[in-house]
């Protein structure tokens, strides 16, 4: 369930970002410190994913997003599908938890 709960949140921030101009503007603002956030966001997300045999390719896509999402226009749509995956990865892992209970 936490990995869940942790993959849906990154998909609502992977969702404020990937918003035209102001994703942009709120990540330069930030120094790329937004980015660097998310890089560790994910890599915690994959760690606990691995310990709880979850789903990987959530964080594993967050990470690659993370990494390449400097470079303008590629960045936003990266963002945008990031969104879409972990919200998909996150929906199943709650999913998931809940029938296992």
């Amino acid at each position: 369930m936490l990995t869940g709960i942790l993959k849906l949140i990154a998909s609502g921030i992977e969702f404020f970002l990937g918003i035209p101009f102001v994703g942009g503007v709120f990540i330069l603002s930030s120094g790329w410190g937004a980015l660097l956030f998310m890089l560790l966001f994910y890599i915690a997300i994959l760690i606990l994913s691995i310990y709880f045999g979850h789903a990987k390719w959530g964080a594993i896509t967050g990470i690659a997003v993370s990494i390449l999402a400097f470079i303008p226009f590629l960045g936003m749509v990266l963002h945008w599908i990031a969104f879409f995956v972990l919200l998909i990865d996150g929906i199943q892992n709650v999913k998931y938890a809940k029938a296992e209970n």
